[in-house]
């Protein structure tokens, strides 16, 4: 009798997880997306100026995306992106309760925001300055009630 009572309990454990495995969202979702390789402080310490050059920063980062030229020198820009999105989603738990109709209660924000890498060159070709710009909040998930 345990034996079977085991085996019962094991066969609704796996019904209830493969009935699960259909449901295409759960209650909460958190998606993040990086386009181009992001570049950190951490990658960047190699850079001296007045004594790194272009090559050794391209060899380095890679290409950049943007050269501009200034009245002073050159001015390389390396862009990534990154974006999150988050969402709650308040009544899935009612699909255990009504089967055929359950509200979707959703509650979600996010968004993308461009940061740039900048360095600029003298005439020789030497790094002169290098700073970061980053995006002003809008990749960053505020909750509801507490937004600007």
């Amino acid at each position: 009798m345990t034996m079977l009572r085991n085996v019962s309990i094991y066969l609704i454990l796996a019904l209830t997880f493969v009935s699960l495995d259909g449901c295409s969202q759960g209650p909460l979702i958190w998606r993040r997306v990086t386009l181009n390789q992001p570049i950190s402080s951490g990658d960047v310490v190699f850079i001296v100026p007045g004594k790194t050059d272009i090559t050794a920063v391209a060899e380095r980062l890679g290409a950049p995306n943007e050269i501009l030229t200034s009245q002073g020198g050159i001015v390389t820009r390396y862009y990534f992106a990154d974006g999150k999105y988050f969402k709650a989603n308040y009544g899935w738990g009612f699909r255990f309760l009504i089967p055929f109709f359950s509200p979707d209660l959703d509650l979600g924000g996010g968004g993308i925001g461009r940061d740039v890498f900048q360095v600029t060159y003298d005439q020789h070709w030497r790094v002169r300055d290098h700073a970061f710009a980053f995006h002003s909040r809008s990749s960053e998930f505020m909750v509801w009630p507490f937004k600007d």
